[in-house]
């Protein structure tokens, strides 16, 4: 028997489903015999064992008077995980409206940020449009971004550039008019940053839509395998102290309420939502294949590397391997020491001065200089490296994004944040509106 997570069966194979035991079995997965149908609804039931909280059940009497309705976030990339879990959601809203008289649990909104290899607007609403048709009389909300979105509530860049001692420093320069986010990711030295700041910016988007559409809870359609990724990528990029809620179920705070952010395939290997999106029909057709994927190890991101090493690890059949890690992570909490800071450019918690720690594992000093020949180039090349230094104060960053941006360049820019706090409150309505 094949040790893969899905193994797919010969077509002229005559094993049943050992759910249904009356049609064909079309795959193996966790040792199983599962017909198209069987398997669809085995993946859908994890999906719904992690809503199942009175949040998103169809409510009435008190209950439906203390909770409301709640308006639940979906962001959608056209990718598979994303399509699958939209999917999974939307026939859950469909069975409760048809089984309780036109009443469901919540209502859904799907996000969708527009992307430089992705749909274009119009073919997005259209996509968007003709999935919704499928899961009549469920409405399904659409707010489709443009990711300079990001920008419009930054009033000033900032240039910034870490010096020999590992001071963050940053200059204040207005926004021109014609600076959009990808030109401010094109001029990233390296691929993994920009991959992290993208990510900072779809994670910006999704949380100022979910506040400003009235959201209470956002899904993500992260797969176990995703989640194990991210795990081993935040761990090499110096973010270990951010793995706790990276990756876990949570609520973050919001004015006197809270928003719950949840990920409801994180029972799911990524090789199992693949087979969804075979086995569901007509849902493939909406798939838009990333095509960026770098072929060299050297051009790869970090998060690239991770997920190629646990999709590997799958192939070989240690796909438990990702599940390990998911379990692992979900045990770990908060640092036990106080927080000291916010990162200014990720708003990650800040709980030690990571200067201090880059400075005691860092041999700065240079072997010693013997003749004149070699001095005076020191000091030729001292007066080139002092007039290109940036002056401008200090600004505090975790240490990730201190590792990060030591290779970033010295034209590195990026617009000016508030802190969580600044950002939620801007989204507080008072009494008056």
């Amino acid at each position: 028997m094949s040790t893969q997570p899905v193994q797919y069966l010969d077509p002229e194979t005559e094993d049943l489903c050992k759910r249904c035991g009356e049609k064909r079995a079309v795959l193996i997965s966790r040792r199983d015999h599962f017909c198209a149908g069987c398997f669809v609804w085995f993946m859908r039931g994890k999906q719904r064992k992690l809503m199942l909280n009175e949040r998103y059940k169809v409510k009435y009497g008190a209950v439906a008077e203390r909770l409301g309705t709640q308006k639940v976030l979906l962001p959608v990339s056209f990718g598979a995980s994303s399509l699958v879990l939209l999917d999974m959601v939307a026939s859950l809203l469909q069975e409760q409206n048809l089984g309780h008289n036109g009443k469901q649990g919540f209502d859904l909104m799907v996000l969708h940020i527009l992307e430089k290899k992705g749909p274009g607007r119009e073919e997005a609403e259209q996509s968007l449009k003709a999935i919704s048709e499928r899961f009549k009389p469920v409405h399904i909300e659409v707010v489709i971004v443009d990711p300079n979105t990001f920008l419009l509530d930054k009033t000033s860049l900032q240039r910034i550039q870490v010096s020999a001692e590992f001071q963050v420093i940053h200059h204040i320069q207005e926004i021109d008019q014609s600076i959009t986010v990808q030109l401010l990711l094109d001029a990233c030295a390296s691929n993994s940053l920009r991959d992290d700041l993208l990510q900072l910016v779809y994670q910006d988007l999704i949380r100022q839509t979910s506040v400003s559409q009235g959201c209470q809870t956002i899904i993500l359609g992260h797969s176990m395998t995703r989640l194990a990724s991210e795990v081993l990528s935040l761990a090499v990029k110096g973010r270990g102290s951010e793995i706790h809620h990276a990756i876990a179920d949570r609520s973050i705070p919001h004015g006197a309420n809270e928003i719950h952010i949840l990920f409801p395939l994180r029972d799911i290997l990524f090789a199992e939502v693949k087979a969804i999106l075979d086995l569901t029909e007509g849902l493939e057709s909406f798939l838009v294949q990333n095509t960026t994927t770098a072929s060299l190890v050297k051009n790869m991101t970090v998060q690239a590397l991770s997920t190629k090493y646990f999709e590997d690890l799958g192939l070989n059949g240690y796909a438990s391997t990702a599940s390990t890690v998911v379990k692992t992570a979900e045990k770990l909490g908060a640092p036990k020491r106080e927080i000291t800071g916010q990162c200014r450019i990720c708003l990650a918690d800040i709980y030690t001065n990571p200067k201090q720690w880059l400075r005691s594992i860092t041999v700065k000093a240079a072997a010693p200089l013997e003749t004149d020949l070699e001095r005076e180039l020191a000091e030729e090349y001292a007066n080139v490296i002092g007039c290109s230094e940036l002056e401008g104060e200090k600004l505090e960053v975790c240490y990730g994004c201190t590792v990060t941006l030591l290779g970033a360049g010295d034209k590195f820019a990026w617009p000016t944040r508030a802190t969580k706090d600044e950002i939620l409150d801007e989204f507080v309505l008072t009494d008056e509106e």
